[in-house]
């Protein structure tokens, strides 16, 4: 009897390619959701730092100079946060895209599998059938050639 062979096995060996590579994009976008997390935490506590100091400045009298340079800052900082909000949003929706292609690869890859499983085990039963006629039909031989050589004495 023929070997195993599975007549979808390239395509689930290409369908296991895809699956690695969509968890390398899932793994990188999930990195790129941290980094624009961190820059959101940053900036907050940047733009708190700089509340801060304002809070400790009341009462004082602050120059025109002083005050413009903080409005600036504090408005410079807010596009920043913004910015980096908008990032964080993209970044995190590129992940749940990479996820959810990688959940769609892993469930084909796993259907092949389990077909190819299924394949493999009626193989398996084809294969201890067509043995076991063949021993079948060489005991049923030797016992004829036997009782052929009883009764020939």
């Amino acid at each position: 009897m023929q070997r195993f062979e599975f007549s979808l096995e390239r395509l689930l060996q290409v369908k296991r390619q895809l699956e690695r590579q969509a968890e390398q994009v899932q793994r990188r976008a999930r990195l790129a959701v941290e980094e624009a997390q961190a820059q959101v935490v940053c900036l907050r506590q940047q733009l708190q730092r700089l509340g801060e100091q304002l809070a400790g400045q009341v009462g004082c009298l602050l120059d025109g100079q002083q005050w413009a340079t903080t409005v600036q800052l504090s408005d410079i900082y807010a596009q920043a946060l913004q910015g980096a909000e908008k990032r964080l949003a993209e970044a995190e929706e590129h992940y749940q895209r990479a996820a959810r292609l990688r959940l769609q690869l892993t469930q084909e890859v796993e259907a092949l599998q389990t077909l190819r499983h299924q394949h493999w085990e009626q193989w398996r039963q084809q294969r201890q059938k067509v043995d076991q006629e063949r021993l079948d039909e060489l005991g049923l031989r030797r016992w004829q050639a036997e009782q052929a050589e009883a009764a020939a004495t």
